[in-house]
């Protein structure tokens, strides 16, 4: 019995001494996912009226793109009537490649004809969607996560093309933001679109937004926690957008304070030539420092409250007005309304803020239209929504956003019925 358990014993033994030990193979390093220093990702909401000129901002991208010396990414969201890639999608990711020596997507640069249909067909379209409705905030959520995960990068910038209306619910067809197709309800409010960019766990460096009216108080209020820098038009942007075939491009990708406003300075370059070769020109911009949002709204809420029995029947007449021809009241000059409040005197503490807040604010002081002409002097790179008693479509959704008590609007018992 005992010779029997020695040999069990030793087969034992020799079984487990040839059995292989999984513990004991080389261990095979994940390869490591090498990511780019900044990546721009541009959402295109284009199944509108704005469907030639969003093509054509891409187009202006391509060209931008060669102008950069060394290599970056550039993807695209595009929902547009304009179809691409084999599969003719009109919801798809767009990938743009440069090496940094003018070659787009591993092709040589293009000669300056810029053949709108040559260079959508180098774009790689790298993924395809069935028909969405973009302007939601599910479907907004899911798209830059998609984008994110085909773009590894260490920092993000954010451009959102389409058409816009600051905070408000409802001006013509838009709600806030996008227009994807007829209707309000294909548009997304600014709380759903904050709380999408907010779902993919990723803080942007900046985000552009190349679409009217939201270049205003309330949008940094609610975009303050989501990107660095904001860079927006207080008045409708031309349906051109934002000269991305210049020095701008590149600008895009390096990332720093510097650039970002020589984004502002492209742009307005870009439309004072227009407006000088006769051309329908006109436009403001501003890069906002998010990090000073807080401080600037805390000082005018006490503004407000302070002056709330002034406020409570105010007239408006005397201030700068933004909204030219789609949106009247939608937007007044911040610190030209402090300061009237203030009998002609601009508070300190609110300039102060003001200008830590606001980095660069330009304007076309010539305009065409000439009554898109904006006087410099009463322009300070952000707008403000003033309650009106004509504006009850607006002043009820108004009532609801968090901004309505955190600027200090909810203190002032209105003379009308608000």
């Amino acid at each position: 019995m005992r010779k029997v358990l020695g040999i069990l014993c030793l087969l034992f033994c020799l079984y487990s001494c040839n059995s292989d030990d999984s513990s004991n193979d080389p261990v095979v390093p994940e390869p490591e996912i090498v990511k780019a220093p900044l990546t721009v990702l541009a959402y295109m909401v284009a199944n509108n009226n704005l469907d030639d000129d969003l093509y054509e901002n891409i187009v202006a991208m391509y060209q931008g793109l060669q102008l950069l010396d060394k290599p970056a990414t550039l993807l695209v969201y595009w929902d547009g009537k304009t179809p691409f890639g084999e599969n003719n999608a009109t919801h798809a990711i767009l990938r743009f490649e440069t090496d940094g020596e003018g070659n787009i997507n591993g092709l040589p640069a293009l000669d300056e004809s810029y053949n709108m249909d040559v260079i959508m067909a180098t774009a790689e379209v790298v993924k395809e969607y069935s028909t969405q409705m973009s302007a939601s905030k599910h479907v907004m959520t899911n798209v830059l996560k998609d984008m994110l995960s085909l773009a590894p990068a260490n920092r993000y910038g954010l451009i959102f093309g389409s058409h816009a209306s600051a905070w408000t619910n409802s001006i013509f067809t838009s709600r806030s933001f996008g227009q994807d197709g007829p209707g309000t309800d294909n548009t997304i409010l600014l709380p759903d679109m904050v709380e999408a960019i907010r779902s993919t766990g990723v803080h942007f460096d900046y985000i552009l937004f190349d679409a009217c009216y939201m270049g205003t108080i309330e949008v940094c209020y609610d975009f303050k926690d989501v990107a660095d820098y904001l860079i927006a038009s207080v008045m409708e942007v031309p349906a051109y957008g934002f000269p991305y075939g210049t020095e701008l491009m590149p600008a895009l990708f390096e990332g720093t304070e510097a650039s970002y406003k020589k984004i502002c300075q492209e742009f307005i370059s870009f439309y004072t030539d227009f407006y000088t070769q006769k051309k329908s020109a006109w436009g403001t911009v501003a890069l906002i420092n998010s990090k000073e949002v807080n401080s600037l709204v805390s000082s005018l809420k006490n503004e407000i409250i302070s002056h709330k029995d002034k406020l409570a029947d105010y007239d408006v007449s005397s201030l700068q007005e933004y909204g030219k021809s789609s949106g009247p009241d939608i937007a007044y000059d911040l610190r030209q309304f402090v300061k009237e409040l203030n009998d002609g005197n601009i508070p300190t503490d609110f300039d102060e803020k003001l200008n830590k807040a606001v980095l660069y604010k330009g304007c076309l002081t010539e305009a065409r239209p000439s009554n898109y002409a904006v006087d410099a002097e009463n322009y300070c790179g952000l707008g403000i929504y003033i309650p009106v008693s004509s504006r009850t479509d607006w002043n009820d959704y108004f009532k609801t956003i968090d901004w309505f008590s955190a600027s200090g609007w909810n203190e002032v018992t209105f003379a009308w019925n608000f």
